[in-house]
């Protein structure tokens, strides 16, 4: 049986109709949007033939021995040229082998109905693979076709700051969360939650289990025409892609935005493949605040449209609409979002309450500090603005970078920093407390400690950060 050749034609479509895929592979020459350059350098020339007799095996007979030598040296490139961890080339040996079994599936389907498999079909076989495989990797722009057409990427909008060579990147949120809720078992599980939760707060008025029993979103979700609405929650952080601890440590720094459904179960909220990447600037660049300016326009209309609009997918409940809840953040990158000072160390450094840094060590049943309001926190800022000296009032810098996002106040969206305040800050030191004072009741030793943190389980996922023993010397 021959292969069939309109089957092969069929699925090289799209790879020799388009013009400008033609465009860009034939006539491309810029190396910065090519996957691999094609210009080498002369060490990599160098490195690459370097023993041409054991790279070539076009002029020579093929022996299965002669393969695991080019394949060694293959790896072996990836390991010591290009620095590849041994989990990589393994991921990569993993799917060469899935290709090759693919590869062979696909031609005993096509030859079923032969009892032999001539030569010139595994030949046509073979260079229809390659064709497949050199066209996707040739350029970026085929690249992120076969992506866009096999896992719905879609291209992040480049936003133009101030100047041409300053940008950031966002992914617009409709198409996002449209791809994630078209799964309707997701989407019911979100649903069959909210009920859950609802029914549980309903039992209980003093228990507090979910995000909507909340004041402010009790609010937002009050604003909403439909009730039926889904909470969205943003998440921000800084991240260094060089060493953070060399000379040029903040030169590539960035500064990310990320969105979360905040209605998700527990189980589904807590994975990492649920918070999507929402936006992404050189935090260089937000130090300029007419940069500043540009790009929260674009992230606010973003989602001031996603909420009085929401989405169409193709479920039952065809359209969905979303209430922005939180903003989550580390204390410094909440204080430069909120307009409020950035320093910790002097006058009113908490964003939740007009507490001084004179008065911190003072205790809670010797002196109370009155909460922050969105009203006294309007007529403070509205003062800052008209004075328009930069002076910083009871902790307020400035307008907030959401101040125009339907929903959000810096007195009521931004939410405690729980892991340096709560399981970096204030449980180390109870659990230092009361494990002195269990050593001074004879109820453990220093030594019994030491022991049992040394021994204690800490499970794979947790090994590689396992702590030092707690010695003695932590308690003194």
């Amino acid at each position: 049986m021959l292969w069939n050749i309109n089957d092969i034609t069929e699925d090289l479509e799209d790879f020799s109709l388009d013009p400008l895929c033609n465009t860009q592979l034939n006539l491309i020459d810029n190396s910065d949007l090519l996957i691999y350059p094609e210009n080498v350098s002369e060490m990599d020339y160098n490195f690459f033939n370097s023993d041409s007799n054991t790279i070539s095996a076009t002029n020579e007979h093929i022996t299965f021995n002669k393969i695991a030598e080019f394949y060694t040296r293959f790896l072996l490139e990836l390991r010591e040229y290009h620095l590849l961890p041994q989990k990589i080339v393994q991921s990569i040996s993993f799917y060469i082998s899935m290709l090759l079994d693919m590869a062979v599936k696909l031609i005993k389907r096509k030859t079923s109905t032969s009892a032999f498999i001539s030569t010139n079909d595994l030949d046509i076989a073979f260079v229809h693979i390659n064709s497949i495989i050199n066209s996707i990797s040739k350029s970026e722009y085929q690249f992120l076709k076969q992506c866009t057409k096999h896992f719905n990427y879609e291209a992040p909008t480049k936003i133009i700051l101030n100047t041409d060579d300053q940008q950031a990147y966002y992914i617009p949120l409709k198409q996002s969360l449209k791809s994630m809720l078209e799964n309707e078992q997701l989407l019911k599980s979100i649903i069959d939650n909210i009920n859950a939760l609802s029914n549980c707060a309903a039992n209980d008025q003093d228990l507090i289990v979910s995000n909507r029993q909340g004041r402010s979103i009790i609010s937002n979700i009050s604003r909403q025409a439909n009730k039926n609405v889904l909470l969205l929650k943003l998440y921000t952080d800084g991240l260094s892609i060089t060493n953070p601890l060399g000379a040029e440590r903040d030169s590539h720094k960035l500064t990310c935005f990320y969105y979360l459904l905040d209605d998700m179960p527990d189980i589904v909220r807590s994975k990492v493949n649920s918070i999507g990447l929402f936006c992404m600037c050189y935090t260089k660049h937000l130090n300029d605040q007419n940069n500043v300016k540009i790009l929260m326009d674009v992230l606010v209309n973003d989602l001031n449209t996603l909420q009085n609009e929401g989405i169409t997918i193709a479920c039952p409940s065809s359209r969905i609409y979303f209430v922005f809840s939180t903003i989550c953040a580390d204390n410094l990158a909440a204080h430069e979002v909120g307009g409020f000072q950035k320093t910790f160390s002097s006058g009113s450094f908490c964003r939740h309450c007009y507490i001084t840094y004179e008065h911190r060590l003072i205790p809670l049943t010797d002196l109370s500090f009155l909460p922050r309001t969105k009203l006294k926190h309007d007529i403070v800022l509205s003062q800052i603005i008209n004075n328009n000296n930069d002076q910083t009032i009871q902790g307020i810098k400035c307008n907030s970078w959401f101040q125009n996002l339907i929903g959000f106040h810096p007195t009521e969206s931004l939410p405690p920093d729980l892991m340096h305040n709560v399981a970096e800050g204030l449980c180390p030191l109870i659990i230092s407390v009361l494990l002195k004072e269990a050593v001074q009741q004879n109820i453990l030793t220093y030594a019994e400690i030491e022991q049992r943190t040394s021994n204690f389980n800490f499970g794979f996922n947790d090994l590689s950060n396992k702590p030092p023993p707690v010695k003695k010397k932590a308690f003194i």
